[in-house]
């Protein structure tokens, strides 16, 4: 036989021995303690119980695990004379701090509150250098998140923020984070897909914050710029709409028969006529008099319907 294979025979045999020699002390595979100590409690099950509440070694950082081997847990048994013996060397506990999280869109808004105290207008959205950052604190802290400096660069927009957690207390903690802010602009979007030719309707479309520097120079700002209005050319949903893409309803089509009225202080009269071109609400265009078979310039109010001009009419 080797002395490799001698030891791990002889390593073997010592834990087998101290099996048979084990009492009904049993090792907990894993604990979640609060406080700042491990216990002997937290370790072992079925010691005395004036041993349950004996400190043993610090807890990991809130939030935090660590693993204490075998040759740890036997020392520290041996020390306070806890009948326990490993029974393999794969034996350990894993301890686990419980924590109170404070979560990144906390400290987000805590951020947005300390911008707008330090002059920054509203509306504007936060972005954080990490996504995933959060603060774990102990079970028995206030969660309690104060943003005690700021730093801003109002030129990139920039920031630095001291954010601190148990201030006035014994678990007073200070973090540093960075970030950066972006204005917003309330622009009118779609909700849902309009196909080239049909006139948006009210519940079709609402407002929506986009980031100012991503909204673009011919976008429309007000609303009522998009209700009634036809769609020239199609547009996504929840994207800025553009002048460009829509147009006044066409109410007057080339070729179609208008009836054409002259309204004035003495009298009302009514004519037949025939489009020359496309005319939206407003628009003054040609059409031809069927009755004196002459072109006129004409305003367009209402769905084939059109109003003489007065200088036309003479």
């Amino acid at each position: 036989m080797t002395e490799g294979a001698y030891a791990q025979s002889s390593q073997g045999s010592n834990l087998r021995n101290n099996q048979q020699n084990a009492s009904s002390i049993f090792l907990k595979p894993d604990a979640l303690v609060e406080g700042e100590y491990v216990t002997l409690g937290d370790l072992f099950s079925g010691i005395d119980p004036q041993q349950q509440d004996i400190a043993v070694a610090h807890a990991p950082q809130p939030g935090k695990q660590t693993i204490l081997d075998y040759r740890w847990l036997y020392g520290i048994a041996q020390r306070h004379n806890v009948e326990w013996r490993p029974r393999t060397t794969a034996d350990q506990v894993l301890i686990t701090r419980a924590s109170q999280v404070i979560t990144i869109d906390e400290i987000r808004d805590s951020v947005e509150v300390a911008l707008v105290d330090h002059g920054i207008q509203r509306p504007f959205i936060v972005d954080l250098s990490s996504d995933n950052f959060q603060l774990h604190l102990p079970v028995d802290a206030k969660a309690l998140v104060e943003i005690t400096a700021l730093e801003i660069n109002s030129r990139t927009q920039r920031f630095v923020a001291s954010v601190t957690t148990g201030a006035q207390t014994a678990q007073q903690r200070t973090y540093r984070i960075s970030g950066k802010y972006y204005p917003l602009t309330s622009v009118p979007v779609l909700v849902e897909p309009v196909s080239r030719g049909s006139v948006i309707r009210a519940d079709q479309v609402e407002y929506r914050d986009f980031r100012s520097e991503r909204v673009p120079a011919g976008a429309i700002r007000d609303i009522n710029d998009v209700i009634g209005k036809e769609v020239t050319r199609p547009s996504n949903p929840n994207e800025p709409l553009m002048f460009r893409d829509l147009s006044n309803p066409i109410l007057v089509r080339r070729g179609a028969l208008v009836i054409i009225r002259l309204v004035t202080a003495n009298m009302a009269l009514t004519a037949r006529g025939k489009a020359m071109e496309n005319g939206s609400l407003g628009d003054v265009i040609r059409v031809v008099n069927q009755s004196s078979n002459k072109t006129i310039q004409v305003e367009v109010v209402a769905e084939n319907e059109v109003r003489a001009l007065p200088a036309m009419s003479q």
